[in-house]
């Protein structure tokens, strides 16, 4: 499979970058890096380009999206992966890898991840983490998942608010509604745990 690994970024996540791009680089499957600063500003994209080229990463493509200072995160996370998904669209991809940029895996996820996916035909795998203030409270978002070209052909991130009953009334339950309307539409997604481990879910 091609794979896009699509990432929005953002200067409030610094302390995680270098351990994050080292994890990407020594990921075995080979895939893409697509990050997507959506900072105040383009200075943040610029210090994660100097982590690049410390760190000898060469396989990335990184872009700023400029969004209102007033803008709260997770309609920021919304919008900046809607362009990751254009990006996707737009190219040859399979698949997107979704790895938060705090979430450090181990070299052989996405293998595994492939393997899930191609195994029950799914259009979705979600790995489930766990939230890093609370011991032991499993995370259901997109932080390590796996979304097939279809189903980003067919989704989107954004809220049409008014345009469906079941639609959430704000950004924070985005991803649910996502899935929700994967399995409305009758596709399949599969929600693992303790496949892919250890997971490190970074803290500042």
């Amino acid at each position: 499979m091609k794979i896009l690994i699509g990432t929005p970024i953002h200067d409030s996540k610094d302390y995680s970058m270098e351990p994050w791009l080292k994890c990407v680089a020594e990921l075995r499957h080979p895939a893409d890096l697509f990050m997507l600063d959506n900072s105040i500003g383009s200075d943040f994209a610029e210090k994660v380009r100097g982590y690049c080229a410390k760190l000898k990463v060469t396989n990335y493509k990184i872009a700023h999206i400029e969004l209102p200072p007033e803008q709260k995160i997770y309609e920021r996370v919304a919008r900046s992966r809607e362009v990751i998904r254009h990006e996707i669209l737009n190219s040859d991809y399979d698949a997107w890898f979704t790895l938060e940029c705090d979430q450090i895996v181990p070299p052989n996820t996405l293998d595994e991840l492939i393997k899930i996916m191609q195994a029950g035909d799914f259009m979705m795998v979600n790995h489930n983490g766990w939230d890093r203030k609370v011991p032991n409270y499993t995370v259901t978002d997109f932080n390590v998942s796996l979304i097939r070209r279809d189903c980003l052909e067919q989704y989107s991130f954004l809220l049409g608010f008014g345009t469906d009953p079941d639609m959430p009334d704000n950004w924070e339950p985005g991803e649910a509604w996502f899935k929700q309307r994967v399995l409305k539409g009758g596709g399949s997604l599969a929600e693992v745990e303790n496949v892919i481990k250890p997971i490190y879910h970074l803290d500042g």
